[in-house]
């Protein structure tokens, strides 16, 4: 019975972390964009918002992107701590299978960035 209690807290707990995770990561990036859009918005005025193309508009640009790189890599890191689990606990079998959807993550943001 004691195992089985173990198990589930330490479940519970990667749970909760991951949940953190998440919350965190997409709360950080939409703040950022948030910020650069009003950044964006102050440098140029209403009036005159292009497609991020003028250089007075730079500042802007590179916080959007730097919240949309957080949210790209907001899905790596629950991951991250899965495989790091796993492998703390000998767990081959979902080792390899997060360590699988690890390199496909990995495999994915490297073509998205390119």
């Amino acid at each position: 019975m004691k195992i089985m209690e173990r198990r589930n807290f330490k479940e519970s707990r990667l749970n909760n972390w991951v949940s953190l995770i998440f919350r965190l990561g997409i709360a950080i990036s939409l703040a950022l964009v948030v910020i650069g859009l009003i950044i964006l918005v102050v440098l140029s005025g209403t009036k005159d918002i292009q497609p991020l193309f003028r250089l007075d508009q730079i500042p802007a640009a590179i916080v959007i992107s730097i919240g949309i790189l957080i949210l790209l890599l907001t899905p790596i890191l629950p991951v991250l701590i899965s495989v790091v689990t796993f492998w703390t606990e000998r767990n081959k079998l979902y080792l390899g299978i997060s360590t699988t959807v690890l390199f496909f993550l990995i495999l994915s943001l490297i073509l998205a960035l390119t």
